[in-house]
This record gives structure tokens, C-alpha cells and sequence, in this order.
């Protein structure tokens, strides 16, 4: 191996690496905005990472400013069901004594031959005991029915009782209720305030969030910060560009391999600048649907929209196919602009490179490194040993 190979491949490595490293922090530029368009469409994928921390930062202060708050309110919420189910089980049991009362009375009534009064939506004490005295005046009463007259009376002064202890425990609840409908207020007030800072960047603003962290900390020096604030169709034609790069050298590994072929540092040079011009001019021809080939469904998506894999691809392609891509892109522009299609242009045949260097030819001539090692197998198989070599071992030379 030669000193000048030895560079050219040091070089080529060189470039593969920074290609890789620019690259890796493009497409992920790239996909935070495509994945922030389709959470936060207002935002058109483009973010300052500068205003999303402000937020982020008014956010964590108002959540902090109001913890106290929102644990006084759960406190309270607490308290008011907790005092609500008390005057439920207070209201239940009185109910449930007005009617046992009711019912006594009627029974003592039956007993003492005196028709029961008829039945009256609202529980009346004064009622109650004006029947329970028509029941003592009888003659005929029983000394069992007037026992039953005292319990019954007995009731109705623990009615009264629980009537007057149903005030406190009301007042209570409408204190806490009170209370609770304060806090409430002062919480809400904050949520609104919080919703209105996240509104910006859509209903998920914790994910923007995380992926803004993730972002800043895989890229060095803030490089990811700067490059998610600009816009879509320039960062996705930085990245089909630096991805046509990626295909160049993808191209040049297999012929630099090749032996037979001479990698110079201008073939290197060039074929990098090619891959990356006809990576944009494919872009573009893509974008445009021409000659009825869209990459897009329906033709009409802009770059910005378009998915970053969709766009590395087309770079990618570009790159190592940079040779067939020109003439397709120079056949499809030739047949617009000339109204009809017309024949190839004949062709020259492919020359080998030549034995001073430079790159191999890629179109099917013997110095395709693709091609060259399988072609080379081919000629020794056809052509047989030379004189004087070995046989193979463990056969026989015919």
C-alpha cells in the first residue's frame, strides 16, 4: 500500500466518522420538530428551547407557589365528605325514628278504637302528641297502652334533639364547604394560569419537555438547541444534503477496497460534492412530483412535512446512485422541456480507469468495484490454471 492510499483511506475515514457525528444530530433536530408538529401543529415544528425552559421554569414556580393550597384543599375536600356523611347518617336516623313514631302511634290509635289519622307528607310532632293525647283520654285505654304512649313520647323528644343537633353539623359543612369553594378558587385560578403556559406547545407538553432535555444533552455545545429553531425546509435540505455525503462515501468504501482501482484525495473531493448535489437536486424533483413521481401522497406536502427517515432516504439513494439519478433527473427535464420524450443519446463505452489513478468508473465497466472481484473469479475459471502452478489439492488436474 502505498503512502497516497494509505492518506486516501485515513481521509475517507476521517470523512465517514464527521459524516456519521453531523448526521446523528440533524436527524435528531430533524425528528424533534417533525414529532413537535404533529403533538403542537401552531408551532410548525419550530421551537426556541430558550422560551420553552422560560415556561418550563414559570410552570415549576407556579406548581411550587400553590402545593400548600392544593393540600389545604384535598384537606378540605376530605373534612366536607367526611362532615356530608355525618349529616346524611344523622338526617337517615331521624327519618327513620319520625317514621317508627308514625307507625307506633297508628298502632296505639287502632288499639284504642280510635280511626289513625290519615297519612301527611311532612313529619308534625305537634300533630304526633295532640293524637297521642286523644289516645290517653280514652277510658278504655289499657295500662299497656299508655306504656306505649310514654315510649312513644319518649321519641318524640329524641326527635327534637336530633332536629337541634342537625344545625351544628350543617353549619359545620357549610363552613368547610366554605372553606373548600376558597381554596378551590385560588387552586383554579393557578391550573388556569398553568394550562394557559402549556397551551402554547399543545396537550403534551410534558413530552416536548423531555425531548427537549434529551435533545440538548445528546448534542454538544447547544448545536441541537440552535438547530431546532430554524426552519423545516432548510434543516431538511441540510440533512438530504449531508445524507447524500453519507451515500457518496458509502460508494467510495467499495472502490477504495478494490485494489485494482487508485482513490485520489480530488476524486474523493468531488465525488462528495456530487453526491451532495444531486442528493438536493433529487430532493427537489422529488418534492415537486414531477413527471408524475411523488414521494408524497397527493403531491402537495411541503418539505416540512416530510418524515426525516423519508428525507434520509432520498439522500442516501442519491448518494450512491448519483450517476443514474443525473441522467434520470437530465431525461425527465429533457422531456418536459422538449414536449415529448426522445432517444438516449448514444453512448461511448466505458472506459477502465486509468493506470495513473483516479476513481472507478461505476457503470458496468471492468473497473466496477462492485463487479471487479466476481468478473476477475469468472476470467481465472474460464481461463484455467497457468502453466506451472499447482494442482488444487485433493483433485487432479485434467
Amino acid at each position: 500500500m502505498t503512502v497516497k492510499r494509505w492518506f486516501a483511506g485515513f481521509f475517507l475515514l476521517i470523512l465517514m466518522v464527521t459524516a456519521l457525528f453531523v448526521n446523528s444530530i440533524l436527524f435528531s433536530a430533524r425528528s424533534f420538530q417533525h414529532n413537535l408538529a404533529s403533538v403542537a401543529p401552531q408551532t410548525g415544528g419550530v421551537i426556541s428551547i430558550a422560551e420553552l425552559n422560560r415556561v418550563d421554569a414559570e410552570v415549576t414556580m407556579l406548581e411550587r407557589q400553590t402545593a400548600p393550597q392544593r393540600g389545604e384543599a384535598a384537606q378540605l375536600e376530605q373534612q366536607a365528605a367526611s362532615a356530608q356523611r355525618d349529616l346524611d347518617n344523622a338526617r337517615d336516623a331521624l327519618s327513620a325514628l319520625q317514621a317508627r313514631v308514625l307507625t307506633q302511634t297508628s298502632e296505639l290509635e287502632t288499639t284504642a278504637g280510635i280511626t289513625p289519622a290519615a297519612a301527611s307528607g311532612d313529619f308534625n310532632p305537634v300533630d304526633v302528641a295532640q293524637r297521642l293525647d286523644r289516645v290517653t283520654a280514652q277510658r278504655a285505654t289499657a295500662v299497656q297502652t299508655r306504656d306505649g304512649v310514654v315510649a312513644v313520647r319518649t321519641d318524640l323528644g329524641r326527635i327534637g334533639d336530633a332536629e337541634l343537633s342537625l344545625g351544628p353539623k350543617e353549619d359545620d359543612l357549610a363552613r368547610l364547604e366554605g372553606e373548600k369553594r376558597r381554596a378551590g378558587e385560588f387552586v383554579a385560578t393557578s391550573e388556569r394560569s398553568i394550562l394557559g403556559l402549556k397551551g402554547q406547545y399543545g396537550g403534551d407538553f410534558q413530552r416536548i419537555r423531555n425531548e427537549a432535555r434529551a435533545l440538548i444533552a445528546s448534542s454538544p455545545f447547544g448545536v441541537g438547541e440552535k438547530l431546532v429553531g430554524m426552519h423545516p425546509t432548510f434543516l431538511s435540505t441540510v440533512l438530504v444534503c449531508i445524507m447524500g455525503a453519507l451515500g457518496a462515501l458509502l460508494y467510495l468504501f467499495p472502490a477504495y477496497l478494490n485494489p485494482s482501482s487508485k482513490i485520489l484525495f480530488a476524486d474523493i473531493v468531488v465525488r462528495l460534492v456530487f453526491g451532495m448535489v444531486v442528493a438536493l437536486a433529487f430532493y427537489i424533483v422529488a418534492n415537486a412530483s414531477l413527471a408524475g413521481f411523488a414521494f408524497v401522497p397527493g403531491g402537495d406536502a411541503g418539505s416540512a412535512s416530510l418524515n426525516p427517515f423519508t428525507v434520509s432516504l432520498l439522500g442516501i439513494i442519491a448518494g450512491i446512485m448519483a450517476d443514474d439519478i443525473a441522467a434520470w433527473i437530465h431525461k425527465r427535464g429533457r422531456d418536459i422541456l422538449g414536449g415529448g420524450a426522445s432517444p438516449d443519446p448514444v453512448r461511448p463505452p466505458a472506459a477502465a480507469a486509468p493506470s495513473g489513478g483516479g476513481l472507478a468508473n461505476p457503470r458496468g465497466s471492468a473497473a466496477d468495484p462492485y463487479a471487479s472481484a466476481a468478473q476477475d473469479a469468472r476470467a481465472t475459471h474460464q481461463a484455467g490454471p497457468a502453466p506451472g502452478d499447482a494442482p488444487p489439492k485433493g483433485g487432479v488436474v485434467g
